[in-house]
This record gives structure tokens, sequence and C-alpha cells, in this order.
């Protein structure tokens, strides 16, 4: 990392530690802003529950083949290891074993991830020597994001609660909450390690006594990924392959996904944006204090770290090429914005208890920003609709009421026959309980596609595949009844036709196997 603490003294706000009386005070505000963040993260949820992408239902039927059967797949007939968060998948699981409804139960951990979030910020604040609005502002910057709440159904939610305790961790220092963090991230998405790594590399604090750290990072990852190993025939979700073999969007990749977004919802990707926007000018500002030394530059220095790991993320994401979609921008996006509403706060304290016209115009500068981004977010969620039809990004191709109604349909067709998909399996596996399969639900269409995987990757890469796939014993695709195609333009039966904000209306045919 381009610039790390010299001594943990350096790095620690020069602030007088507070006496024991002034702790309940501290810990009720802490609650405070985690209760608030989770009572609007609960009226959001309310909103946007008809609106979940379905890749968000692949999760729900994950979690309720578990929950009700003890399964592993996205349908009951069939095994699958294509859950690339089984972390989110096993606590969805849970919720949904004690409450008996999948969404409802998606709805109580988007609310408590928002609230740990909240809690995790306020605390790193306190410790940063920031304003106590800080927590706050982040936690408001992260959960009315577009993009966030779009990919909601997803583990992007979790996510954002584990990165804030992994945050904490670093600002204390805490190594074993550190450590904790990092276990539990890593079986989220593996990928984001990077925000690990980036912590690391300029938090050498975390290095003295590190095995406080790797044991309980270690001890919380290393039992799933051996079990999945072993039991799954994969340590890694399927999708790393499936994923990895996917074709570019036409021209849009990743790196200049963004692009296509703004064409597609000018005003949703603009307010997604903002706060990113605020971080990327701010750090080079931060990067110039660090050097010279500055106090400010000190209290944000892990606050910085995270807005370039966030930067780093959208790098490593760039550099591989992987297809636009638009939950693989949100750590970037969390990195980012946690990052601006730390520097706005910190421009507003650099001033505090100083008169003067400029202090009062940097002190209001940054509130007017700040407000400015949580307006701006707020109005794209209302436009979207109250309450929401289809997520304000949505690459789908129909809405989820769409897709349940024909779900529905095609469960009372089939029976105990198997369907293939039209290629988006998640919204209607959910509401016709019934077998449909493509590459996500059945394992039988995995093995020519990691074979392929293997010979067409580099020496190590493909040995690597090989070692992970070292326990898999491939199986034949089910044998299938009828198929669900998609077909441009409205049905004569106008139930069987779909649009959404994404594509042109079409309809779906439901039609026996040749």
């Amino acid at each position: 990392m381009a610039i790390a603490e010299a001594t943990q003294d350096e790095t620690e706000p020069p602030t007088d530690r507070p006496s024991p009386a002034a702790h309940p005070p501290r810990g009720r505000a802490a609650l405070f802003t985690a209760g608030g963040v989770g009572l609007l993260a609960a009226v959001l949820f309310v909103l946007i529950r008809g609106g979940l992408t379905d890749d968000a239902y692949i999760t729900l039927d994950y979690a309720r083949n578990v929950a009700f059967h003890g399964h592993w797949g996205v349908i009951e007939q069939e095994f699958a290891n294509t859950a690339t968060s089984p972390l989110n998948v096993l606590v969805l699981a849970a919720v949904t074993a004690v409450l008996r409804q999948p969404v409802v139960a998606l709805g109580v951990v988007f609310v408590l991830a928002n609230a740990v979030l909240a809690h995790s910020l306020h605390r790193s604040a306190e410790h940063s020597g920031l304003p106590a609005p800080t927590g706050a502002a982040a936690s408001l910057f992260v959960l009315l994001n577009p993009f966030l709440l779009s990919s909601a159904g997803l583990e992007m939610s979790l996510a954002s609660a584990l990165l804030g305790l992994l945050l904490l961790g670093a600002v204390r220092p805490h190594r074993v909450l550190f450590g904790v963090a990092a276990g539990l991230l890593a079986l989220t998405r593996l990928d984001l390690g990077v925000f690990v790594l980036v912590l690391l590399l300029g938090r050498p604090t975390l290095w003295r006594a590190w095995w406080r750290w790797l044991v309980p990072a270690c001890a919380v990852a290393l039992p799933w990924f051996t079990l999945s190993w072993w039991s799954f025939g994969s340590a890694v979700a399927d999708t790393l392959v499936i994923k990895q073999q996917q074709e570019h969007w036409g021209q849009w990749t990743f790196g200049n996904g963004l692009r296509l977004y703004h064409d597609a919802y000018p005003a949703a990707t603009a307010a997604a944006l903002t706060a990113a926007v605020i971080a990327l000018l701010a750090l080079p500002v931060w990067l110039v204090s660090r050097l010279l030394r500055r106090r400010t530059a000190r209290l944000l220095h892990c606050w910085a770290l995270f807005g370039l790991a966030g930067a780093a993320y959208f790098g490593v994401y760039t550099t591989l090429g992987v297809p636009p979609y638009h939950w693989y921008y949100v750590p970037a996006m969390i990195g980012l914005s946690v990052f601006a509403a730390a520097a706005l706060a910190a421009v507003s304290s650099m001033w505090r208890g100083q008169g003067g016209t400029v202090p009062l115009l940097a002190t209001t500068a940054a509130v007017a920003l700040g407000a400015g981004v949580v307006v701006n977010q707020v109005r794209v969620v209302l436009e979207t609709g109250v309450p929401w039809r289809h997520a304000t990004i949505t690459t789908n191709w129909a809405t989820p009421s769409d897709y349940a109604r024909i779900g529905q349909l095609v469960g009372e067709t089939v029976g105990e026959g198997t369907v293939r998909s039209p290629g988006e399996i998640g919204t209607l596996a959910y509401f016709c309980e019934c077998a449909v399969v493509d590459g996500l639900s059945d394992r039988g269409y995995l093995a020519p596609r990691k074979r392929e995987r293997i010979e067409e990757a580099g020496p190590v890469t493909a040995a690597l595949l090989r070692f992970n796939y070292r326990h898999f014993t491939p199986t034949e695709p089910r044998e299938v009844d009828y198929v669900l195609r998609r077909v441009p333009g409205p049905a004569p039966d106008p139930v069987w036709t779909i649009d959404s904000p994404w594509s042109e209306p079409s309809h779906l045919v439901l039609e026996r196997a040749r």
C-alpha cells in the first residue's frame, strides 16, 4: 500500500480517552443509529420486495430447500452447487426455518444486516475521532444506493454488514473481530478478500500478533470449504466456472458496463455513483495530506484504505473482463461510499470550533453534498414505484409478477415432469415448485463446461481447478419433458406475455420436448 502508518500511535486519533462514565451514552448512540437505520431498512424492504431480481429468487430457492428439506439445490429434485454465497443461503435458511416464509426471512436479514452496518460504522467513527453523524451518513449512502437496493436478496446486504465489521476491526484495531469478519466474508464472496488484503497491507498494526486474526479467519471459513470440497465435489461454487465462461454482453464488459447502465437508467446510475465520485476526488487529497502527516488524514487512514479497497475491487473485476451484472459493482460502491461519508465528515470537523467565512463555507458544502447524495437516492427509489414492480436497475426479461404468474401455470401443467428453463430460472422455479432445469439447477450440465474451462486455462489455473474438482463425480443431465422458450413479441394469450424496462415485450411458450 502506498501509505501505511509508521506507528500505531500515529494512526490512533489524538483525542482524550473518555471516562468510563462516558461509555453508556456512546453505546446508546450507536444503538440509536443502528435502530434508526434498521427501521428505515424495514420500510424500504416493504417498498422493494415486489421487485426482487431473478438471481435473488435463486438464493431464495436454495434457502427454502435447505430450510424445508435439508437439500442443497435450486430445485428439490436435483443437487446443485451454484450458490455463490453459501453464508447468505445458510443465514436465510435458518431464518426461513423459523418464519416459514422465505421472502419474510429475507426482509429480516436485510434489516439486521443494515443495522449491523450502521452500528459498526458508528463505532468506527467514534474510534477514529470523526463526528457522530458519520456512521449514519455512511450507512445511508450504502442502504439507499440504487444498485444495492436492486440487488436485495443477493449477498450484498450481508456483505455490507461484514465489511462494516471488518472496518471496525481495523480501526480499533481488534484482531479477532477482523479475523472473524474476514472468514465470514470468504463464505459470503471469495472476491471480497480484496478488502481484507488492502486493509492488511495498509494497516501494519494488524501484523503484530497476526495469528490472532488468522486463526479465527481459518476457523470460520475452512470447515465449510472442506465440507464442500469433500461432499459437494467442489470447494467453491460451480458458478466460478459458469460465470467465467459466459460471453460479454456484446461490446459491454464490467470495465465499461456503467456506461450501459447510464444509457438505460441514467438517473439511478448517477445517484448510485455520486458518492463514489466524491470518494475518488477525496482520495488524492487524503494521500497528499497523509504524506504531509496532517492530523485529519491520520483520522481517515482506515477509511481511506476502505475506499482504496473499493477502487481495487473495481480494478480486479475490470481485469477479469466478466459480464457487467449490476450487483458486481456493489462492493466497489460500498467501499467508496463509506469513505466519501467519512471524508465529508472530516471536512466539517476540521473547522469545528473555528470562526470565519471559510470554515462556515467548508462545513456547509460538506453537509450539502452529503444531503444531496441521500436526497437524490431517495428520489430515485420513489420514482421507481410505490411499491416496486421491478428493481430500479434490472436486466431481467420480465418483472417478478410476470414470472410468478407463469411459474404457477407451468407448475400446474407439468406436474411431476421436468421443464427446461428459458434462461432465467430463479423466480419461475420458486413459484412453479417443479423441476425447472438448466446449468444452475442441474449439475449434469457442469462436466463438459468444467472440462472446457480447464483446457482453456493456463497451467496454474488449470491445476487449481483440477484440485478443486478432485472429488467431483460427473452425472447425466436430467431428462427433459417440456421446454419453456422465450419468443419475441406479445403472445396471443396475454397471460404468457412478459416485459421489463430492460427488454422489449416477449412471451414464453411451453411445449413438449422432442
